[in-house]
């Protein structure tokens, strides 16, 4: 299959739909939603952070249902945008100003000041929305049936090397903190995941736990970079342990806990590996055309 940037377009449009749904959930029209939603992200958080925090809060405590209101029809129309073509562009640049807006005082820059880690959602979903509205964003003649930006790669990448980066910070470098985050997950996830987190939390994980998955985590961003088959690899690990790590740290978003504005990183990875997918295969299943110098495909399988 052909990935293109139309593909990722409608994707990123879906889960702009979801949030949009998920924030038309009842109690985000009550005060729980500055309280228990919006505060928590301000808590521990450097001042530069907490204290913008607080002042949305406190603002969207004086009309919260009002306020909700406008969040939930910004993303059903950011979503909704993104099916059609006309206005891609526009919802592709008001998706990046309002991903990066709830980054910051939505999700306090994805708790990564507060020793949040790649195994309970950091760098952030929203940070993730933005990065892959650019790399779906049309090419100059406007055609969004184009592969997806070559940068999909380094920053793929990137997050992977972050994600060990995050497991090195004092706090996240040991087991312990693998088994709190576990005992945390319980609480919003569904039965079934719940009892599957606390199976774990009774087994006593080694010691060379954490080592061994910054290990796996260097392996996957390097992977990505070395020509040949190494990146199929990478990206097929990487959605392995995106997985496991949405279902077993993030409990599928916390979809059904009736408190979720999102589905947490698990997905926007995901569709992040498909990108790379449709930009690796730009290097090794189009040829140019020497007369028109237009790409035209070659007929070989897209390397997955």
């Amino acid at each position: 299959m052909r990935i293109t940037r139309r593909h990722i377009q409608r994707s990123l449009g879906a889960l702009w739909l979801l949030d949009g749904v998920l924030q038309c959930q009842p109690i985000m029209f009550t005060r729980a939603f500055p309280r228990h939603i919006l505060s928590p992200a301000g808590v521990g958080q450097p001042s530069f952070i907490a204290e913008p925090l607080h002042i949305v809060v406190s603002l969207v405590s004086t009309q919260q249902a009002l306020v909700n209101g406008t969040f939930a029809l910004i993303q059903i129309l950011l979503g909704l945008a993104l099916f059609t073509r006309r206005f891609t562009r526009v919802a592709l640049a008001a998706s990046i100003g309002w991903a990066l807006s709830v980054w910051f005082w939505g999700e306090g820059l994805g708790g990564l000041a507060t020793g949040a880690t790649f195994l309970n959602g950091a760098p952030g979903a929203a940070l993730l929305y933005a990065i892959i509205a650019l790399l779906a964003w049309p090419v100059r003649n406007g055609q969004s049936d184009e592969r997806p930006s070559w940068l999909a790669l380094p920053v793929w990448s990137a997050l992977w090397l972050s994600a060990a980066a995050l497991e090195l910070i004092d706090g996240n470098d040991s087991t312990t903190s693998i088994t709190m985050m576990l005992r945390s997950a319980e609480s919003g996830a569904p039965t079934w995941i719940a009892g599957i987190d606390r199976h774990l939390v009774r087994r006593q994980l080694p010691l060379w736990t954490v080592a061994a998955m910054i290990a796996v985590f260097v392996l996957v961003a390097i992977w990505a970079l070395i020509p040949g088959w190494t990146p199929r690899l990478s990206i097929a690990i990487g959605v392995i342990i995106t997985l496991g790590t949405w279902l077993l740290f993030q409990g599928l978003g916390d979809l059904t806990s009736g408190q979720a504005t999102d589905p947490n990183s698990g997905p926007l990875i995901v569709l992040l590996a498909f990108a790379v997918v449709g930009a690796y295969s730009r290097d090794v299943g189009e040829q140019v055309d020497t007369k028109s110098h237009q790409p035209v495909e070659a007929e070989i399988a897209v390397p997955v």
